[in-house]
Parts: C-alpha cells; structure tokens; sequence
C-alpha cells in the first residue's frame, strides 16, 4: 500500500518547513499548497488522505474544509492557530460548527511535534469513504453468479455514492462493432442508455480508446468535451463534471466497459477506486463465463450419455489414457461383460492388439490431419472368447485443442461379411465360368476340330477315337460346371448314407482302367448327404488319381482316426467359409493315393479357382470336391500320404 499523502495549506514558509521537519520520522509524503485556490486544484486532482491547514495564512478555513468534504468525504484535517486570543475564539467556532455537520472534525495542533504525533496515530489506519465503497462492490461481485447481477451491484453502488452520478456497463459486439448497454431493471434508470454505441467510425472517441488501450481513460470539463463520451448531453444537463472509461478485460478476453460520471471531478483515488472494480468485475465476467461453460458440457455430457444409453449400436467413451468411461447397454449386451466389469478397464479387455493398434492409428491420424471421425474394422472378443466382426466409427473428443479421449460406435458386421463372402464366391465362380469357356472347354473343343478336319481330308476312321476324347472331356467339364452352379446353393436333403456303398459307386462310374480301389474302414461309416454331389466328389478324386497316379495306382478310402497336423485346408482360400484344419477327434473320411503326389506349393492353392487353368493339368475337379464339401458344411485339408501321393481328409463333424 503507498504512503498516505499529507497535504500542507500555508503561505507561510516558515510553517511549510516547520511540517515537513516534524513529519520526516513520519510514514506519509507531504505536499504543500501556498494557497487556498491551490489547495482546491490539487484536492479536484489528486489523491489526499491528511490535510494539514495554517490557521494564520488561510483567510476561509471554513471554505477549505467544505471542500474537503465533497472532495475526500472523511479525510482527517488538522488546523493550527497562534495563541492570540482573538484568532482563537474564531477557530474555536468554525471547529464546533464543522463538528456538528457529516464532515470531519478538524483538530487543534500547537508544536509540530504534537502534529507528527497525531497524524501518526491517523495513518496507523483509518480506512476512507472511498476505500469501503470499493471493498462493498467488490464483497458484493464476489457471489455474483450472471452479468445481470453484475450490471446492477455496480451501477447501483455507483449512484448511490456521493460524488458520482451513474454508471453503466457494456458489451463489446465484435460482429457488430459496437458496445451494447446491460440494463437488468430499465424502468428504474432515468439515464438514456436504451441504445448502442458504434465503434470505429470516430463518433465514440472515449470507447474506443478504451478498447485500443485496455487501460481507463477520462475525460474532464465534460462542457468542453460532451461530444467526446457516450450520453454527454444528459450527463452535462445533471451536473457531471467528468467520465471515466475502464475496459472489462483479462488476459485472454475482451468483455466491454464500465463507465462513470463523476459530479465533482475524478481524483487519483477516484481513478483507483473506478479501476479496481472494473477489474474485480471482469473476473467475475470471467468467473461466471466459465461456470457458463461448464455447465453447459455437463448438460451435454448428460444428454450424450442417454445418447450412449439409448443407441442401438455398441458404444463407448474412452479417456485420453484409452480407458472405458462410459459404455452403453447394447456393447455390454455383445460383449457379455457387466458394467462395472468394463468401465475404468482398458480398451483392450474389448478389443485384439491388432484392433487396439489401429485405432490408436486412427486418433494419431485424425488429430494430425484436424479431421474428427473416421471408421475402422475392427475384431471386438467377447467375454467368452469369441471373436465378433465389427465396424467401429472413432471420433477424437479435444477441448482448447488439447486430446481429451475418443468415442467408438461398434457395429457388428457378421451378416455383412457373410454377404460379402457369398458375393466373392459368385463373382469367384463367374470368372472361373469364363476362364472354363475360354481356356478349358476351348482346348478339348480345338483338339476335336483339328482331327475332325483329318477326318475329312482323309477318310480315315483313325482319328474318330481321339474325337471322342475330345468330347467325352469336353461333357464332363459340362458337367463340373453344372456341379459347381448347384453347389453354389448349397447341399439340399441329405439323407443318411453309407459311405462304403457310396465309394463303391463312384469308382464304377469312373473309367479307371488298371487302378485298384482299396476300401480300408474297419467298419462302415454313414455320413448325412446330398448323393449326387457326394458321388460327384468321389468321382473327381478318383479321377485325379488315375490322370496324376498313373495307369497302376492304388487309391485307398478309409475313416479319420487320427488325422494328420500338417495339411493346408480349404480356408487357404479367404472365400472359403470352410472349417480349420483336422483335428484328433473328429469324425470323417479320407482318400488317398500312391502316386507321384502334389509338391507343397501346389498343395496350398490345390482348392482355389485360380488354379483350374494353370500348367499342372488339375483341370476344375478339385475346385468341384471344394464347392461340394462347402455345401456340405464339411472341413477338407490336402496333404501328403504315407507313400508320398496326394491325400485328401475331410472332417464331417467333430467327435461328441
């Protein structure tokens, strides 16, 4: 807190210096004044606490402690008279008049020691008028909880203490560019205020260098100068004698102005006073802002947690750390855990690490590129272990561009991946169509032409056989396609069948030439099956035995004991929605050949459709048995037999 300011009115030089000795011990600055009209400019002026007035060189000591009063109501004044009995009885009334007004009682000092004593017993604290005026407005801000109550704690203080007049607070409009008045009761204020005042183009000159400067500007000799500031007429035509413009403001925002009309001039202390509330006004503008803000994200969090609550979809909110804060009813409904089972928990009790990875991919991405959303698949486990398709929409939640966390919206995907399966494996056979009719039906079909032309040109019947091959090959690729087209639906009734009469069958519709059958099931086994498509995948087996074999091989057909670890299943193909590889209690059925076998890298493509055109002469039969045991909800691997031909296991169902 500075010193207190002791103001000294004499002409006498002497006394002057008599003060200013005797108060050097003293903790205030004192300033003199050689006259009474000295002494007025500088108390209109300038801050004042202690007013020490020369009895013998003051002519209206009266006068000079009026304007005391209405300049710095409550400021201590000391007066000092001679001991000439004449001058004494004068003073003497003029102390006993003041004494009995709302002024301050002035005392008699005699020694300059006397004086140094009594005004250090006033500065050792005597709060003024104006300091408890500042410290009520500011008590009062300081449970403010809206502009409003703002606006009306300020004015109202303001206009009811003497020497000022009024005062009102306003708003900056950026948009607009002009400062728009608050007004919470009008009907109570006589002022003009219901109107806004424009900024920039010169008409406010006060306003403006307020929000230039962010510092209090005045204005005095309001006659000279009403034009300059706002309501200048009105203010002039009640008195006002100057206005203060103080800007509401903190580091980061700008909110508007107080203005104050001053009746009797501004002072320092005035100024002070104008300043120190503008400031304690504008925190509570901030204070208040900011519980704005806040409860405004609470109401939003609570109308998207019923958001979250109520939506079809799996939803969750995670933390900036990735941990579940928030889950909805229908991810717990998929996932199978409880609430409290999730929530606090990381995001991967939810998700795979490959998941998980990508979306922490996702976040980085998005908030690198200042994108909000994106949608990822991702694979969500369920709490029994299983394992759930799903799409999941991310969107990065930031406040004052900091990363707060993020929200996901599962959606399962089953069917549409099913869908999506079923249209890869139509488009599939469409193409393996089209490559049928342009590679394998046209190279028998050429065949066949080029020796009918022999034919022709020489009469012989020698070529008719090798016709006929031509065509016995092109009827049964006729009749794969025809095969795969149904399989395509899927098997339709099947019925229980014994798997011995079945082989048996197929082997006799299958020119095998010197081959030998070999049926090796210590008992005979049925199996629940569509009996054309069954005998149909015999017979391609059988047929790719004899045509790779060899004209001798033997080709063995037996039940699964304990199937081998080491076979590439049908999944190979990701368009396969077949089962994994066989496994120790499963039930099923082999067949298996002693010829020259499949090299591994062919045994890993044996079952895909790509692979009917290629140079290993496989043709589609393969392709065939694949649709056929699809069909059939059978599992079937490829691998390599105990002789080193090609041996095919498939899995009927597992074991009870």
């Amino acid at each position: 807190m500075s010193r207190p300011r002791v103001l000294c009115v004499s002409s006498a030089r002497s006394t002057r210096a008599a003060v200013t000795r005797a108060l050097a011990d003293v903790s205030v600055n004192v300033v003199v004044a050689q006259s009474t009209s000295i002494a007025r400019e500088r108390l209109a002026h300038e801050t004042v606490d202690i007013v020490v007035i020369d009895a013998s060189t003051v002519a209206d000591v009266a006068g000079l402690l009026e304007r005391i009063d209405a300049a710095h109501p409550g400021t201590p004044a000391f007066v000092h008279w001679s001991d000439d009995e004449a001058e004494l009885a004068a003073l003497a009334e003029v102390v006993d008049a003041r004494g009995g007004s709302d002024g301050a009682t002035p005392a008699r000092f005699g020694p300059t020691e006397t004086l140094a004593s009594a005004i250090a017993a006033s500065t050792e604290r005597r709060e003024t008028p104006l300091e408890r005026f500042v410290g009520d407005v500011k008590r009062r801000l300081a449970d403010a909880t809206s502009p409003g109550t703002i606006e009306r704690e300020i004015r109202e203080a303001f206009t009811a203490t003497p020497g000022f007049a009024f005062a009102w607070l306003g708003e900056y409009d950026r948009g607009e560019r002009e400062i728009v008045p608050w007004l919470t009761d009008a009907a109570t204020v006589e002022w003009p205020i219901h109107r806004t005042f424009a900024i920039g183009d010169g008409s406010q000159p006060l306003l403006e260098r307020t929000l230039h400067s962010r510092e209090l500007q005045t204005v005095g000799r309001l006659a000279e100068n009403a034009e300059a500031v706002p309501l200048g007429e009105t203010a002039l035509e009640r008195g006002v004698e100057a206005v203060a413009a103080a800007p509401l403001a903190t580091t980061d925002e700008l909110y508007g102005v107080l203005v104050v009309y001053a009746r009797d001039g501004l002072t320092e202390a005035s100024r002070e006073a104008i300043r120190s509330i503008a400031a304690t006004a504008s925190y509570a503008l901030e204070s208040v802002a900011v519980r704005g803000q806040l409860e405004q994200q609470e109401r939003t969090l609570r109308r998207y947690e019923r958001l979250v609550e109520t939506a079809g979809d799996g939803m969750y909110v995670l933390s900036h750390e990735g941990y579940v804060t928030t889950v909805n009813d229908a991810l717990l409904e998929m996932t199978g855990y409880t609430r409290e089972g999730v929530l606090g928990e990381h995001i991967s009790l939810l998700f795979g690490a490959e998941s998980v990875d990508a979306g922490t991919e996702t976040v980085e991405t998005l908030l690198a590129d200042g994108r909000t959303t994106d949608t990822i698949e991702v694979t969500l486990e369920t709490k029994a272990g299983q394992t759930i398709p799903c799409e999941t929409q991310i969107a990065v939640l930031t406040h004052d561009e900091e990363y707060r966390g993020s929200v996901g919206v599962v959606r399962d995907v089953t069917e549409r991946k099913q869908r999506e399966r079923t249209l890869r494996e139509q488009n599939e056979r469409l193409d393996a169509f089209a490559r049928i009719v342009s590679h394998d039906l046209r190279n028998p079909l050429g065949v066949s032409q080029g020796y009918l032309e022999l034919l022709e040109q020489t009469e012989s019947f020698e070529y008719i056989s090798q016709i006929e091959e031509g065509l016995d090959r092109m009827e049964a690729i006729i009749a794969d396609v025809l095969a795969i087209a149904r399989e395509g639906e899927g098997a339709v009734e099947p019925t229980p069948l014994e798997l011995g009469d079945l082989v048996t069958e197929a082997w006799e519709n299958v020119s095998t030439g010197d081959a030998t059958l070999s049926i090796e099931a210590g008992e005979s086994m049925v199996v629940d099956a569509d009996r054309s498509r069954v005998l149909r995948l015999l017979e391609n087996l059988f047929r790719n035995s004899v045509e790779h074999g060899g004209p001798t091989v033997t080709v063995r057909v037996g039940t699964l004991e304990s199937p081998t670890q080491t076979e590439v299943d049908i999944e190979t193909n990701p368009a396969t929605p077949l089962g994994s590889s066989a496994s120790e209690g499963a039930i099923g059925f082999y067949v298996e050949d002693d010829g020259r076998g499949m090299p591994e890298d062919i045994r890993e493509h044996v079952f895909e459709s790509s692979f009917t055109t290629s140079t290993s002469g496989l043709g589609i039969g393969l392709w065939v048995v694949r649709e056929v045991a699809t069909g059939h909800g059978w599992s079937a691997v490829a691998t390599e037999s105990e002789d080193g031909g090609a041996r095919f296991e498939f899995v009927v169902r597992e074991s009870a």
